[in-house]
């Protein structure tokens, strides 16, 4: 069984602290914003994008324009550990957790015993 999730503060932290102690609108989902810097000029945010990199087996993460006009950072999005491959979450173990886009929103999808 396969379910999607849309991504938001409930269910996800960022740079390893809970997703609620950030502003949301301060991600740029589609990579739009501008940062002018006076040492490296105008720069274009990077549209977000998915890494495999380990925060465990078959689980990814995202990686987020945050605040980029004012700041121009990129934070790591990541799943709750509850959504992590091989937890229980809402009564069913978890074979594999990704990020996907569809229709202009990022969801965590979870790929569920049944």
């Amino acid at each position: 069984m396969i379910k999607r999730y849309k991504i938001n503060k409930h269910n996800s932290t960022v740079c390893g602290y809970p997703g609620r102690d950030f502003d949301w609108s301060k991600f740029d989902w589609e990579g739009k914003s501008i940062h002018k810097s006076i040492l490296k000029g105008d720069r274009k945010a990077p549209k977000p994008f998915v890494d495999d990199c380990l925060i465990a087996e078959n689980c990814q993460y995202l990686h987020i324009p945050y605040d980029w006009m004012e700041v121009g950072t990129i934070y790591r999005v990541r799943p709750n550990p509850s959504m992590y491959a091989g937890e229980i979450y809402r009564g069913h173990k978890i074979i594999k957790q990704k990020a996907v886009k569809d229709n202009g929103n990022w969801y965590w999808e979870l790929e569920m015993e049944e």
